[in-house]
């Protein structure tokens, strides 16, 4: 689902069985952009904020704990998203200012990028020449990844 230009949330396939959940993150299936690298921040105090950058790098912002209140702005539209559900993450163009806010104590993001950070250029505002158009469900071109069609389904 489309959040602004350059910013979708996307759901995950959840395998769930009496054991637990499972969810996945693969290339092509699941990630619209190549991995590079994948990291994971846990925030157990109140009041932190991260981010407050835009960066040369697409980045999957899925929550493992807790909740987050992200807000994105690529330079002409702003908008905030409540990240709470495991199976539904944030795809986050380059170019795109990211603020994560309101985090819930405990709270563990797990980030996925497609470039590593010494590759990976931070700015201080939005850079929406950086941001390409987000791929609609019917229009995903041949040189994007194919993705998973339930990754593009996201209900509000």
């Amino acid at each position: 689902m489309r959040v602004i230009e350059g910013v979708m949330l996307l759901r995950q396939q959840v395998h769930s069985d009496r054991r637990g959940l499972l969810v996945s993150l693969e290339e092509e299936a699941s990630l619209p952009f190549p991995l590079e690298r994948v990291f994971f921040m846990k925030v157990d105090r109140a009041g932190i904020e991260r981010g407050g950058h835009a960066n040369s790098c697409d980045e999957f912002i899925l929550p493992l704990a807790g909740s987050v209140t992200v807000e994105v702005d690529n330079g002409v539209e702003r908008a905030s998203v409540l990240l709470s559900e495991h199976d539904r993450g944030l795809w986050v163009q380059p170019g795109i200012l990211i603020h994560l806010r309101a985090f819930e104590r405990g709270t563990t993001l797990l980030v996925c990028a497609s470039a590593r950070y010494e590759d990976t250029r931070h700015y201080e505002a939005a850079q929406p020449r950086l941001a390409g158009p987000a791929p609609a469900a019917a229009s995903l071109s041949p040189t994007l990844p194919q993705l998973h069609p339930a990754a593009l389904a996201c209900p509000a």
